[in-house]
């Protein structure tokens, strides 16, 4: 059945109007809330409280209709874990027609404001920030949370998606201690992830790159995937890419993020085969 889910999850983000899962972020009063009953690892308890009576209502409709509920309710769960950015869709097309028309300011306006993306000195750097942020959120909005569905059911992704809403609330008590839980709970599928894009771009400069990244607990997730986007594009090149060039990263990265995707899609329906 985890293959199913996560196949109709896909179909909906892609066919449906619901790019981005739910159009609210219906976990976010919860964490609003429930983050702020305690301080620090209290507050984070409180916060996770959410997944007992979802433990329950899973275990309680386990069976019924020849398991159809149980079916519908996975789904509705891992797209409560779907992040609201659309990475692979309409997130960065804004930014990317600004540059395209040779607007810079514009393209570095809009990276800022909606991308959180801060423009360094130097303009021409900016096509690569936003694809350092591009490969960040793809990582956590969509294989994250695949990971650990795969590994602890919907009650992980959850979990994960708890985390990563109190992480970036930091005036929540709860916020230190979440994000420290949410950077280990992404160091595993970061590196899982820098191996497929080593699968589907240049495979041994990527992979030599992870090798030297893969140690580091440190690095955040985010970063670790953007240097083993950039290596399985430019097969290791060190020069700046040249500027009629710059006009095609996002793409060629979206298009690079996609391969992965499929790549993670097809090992799990081998492993769904398998049993």
């Amino acid at each position: 059945m985890t293959f199913l889910v996560l196949l109709l999850v896909a179909l909906i983000l892609l066919w449906t109007p619901w790019r981005i899962g739910y159009p609210k972020e219906v976990l976010a009063p919860w964490v609003n809330w429930a983050g702020r009953r305690g301080r620090d690892w209290l507050a984070l308890l409180a916060i996770f409280s959410l997944l007992v009576p979802l433990g329950l209502l899973l275990w309680g409709v386990q069976s019924l209709f020849y398991g159809l509920l149980t079916l519908i309710l996975h789904v509705a769960l891992l797209l409560l874990c779907v992040g609201r950015h659309d990475p692979l869709g309409r997130m960065i097309q804004d930014c990317h027609a600004a540059w395209q028309r040779g607007d810079h300011a514009a393209a570095g306006l809009i990276a800022e404001q909606q991308l959180g993306v801060v423009p360094a000195d130097e303009t021409e750097t900016l096509p690569v920030a936003v694809q350092g942020r591009l490969v960040a959120v793809t990582l956590q909005d969509y294989f994250v949370p695949a990971f650990w569905y795969l590994l602890l059911g919907p009650l992980g992704a959850v979990a994960w998606r708890l985390l990563w809403l109190t992480a970036q609330r930091p005036t929540l008590p709860a916020a230190r201690p979440a994000a420290m839980l949410a950077h280990a709970l992404e160091w595993i599928p970061a590196r899982l992830l820098g191996l497929s894009l080593a699968l589907v771009g240049h495979f041994e400069v990527t992979l030599r790159t992870l090798r030297d990244l893969a140690g580091d607990w440190d690095l955040p997730g985010g970063e670790l995937a953007s240097r083993c986007a950039r290596a399985a594009l430019s097969g290791g090149t060190v020069e700046p890419v040249a500027t009629e060039q710059q006009n095609d990263i996002l793409i060629e990265t979206r298009q690079l993020m996609i391969r992965a995707l499929l790549t993670w899609a097809v090992i799990i329906a081998f492993l769904s085969m398998l049993g």
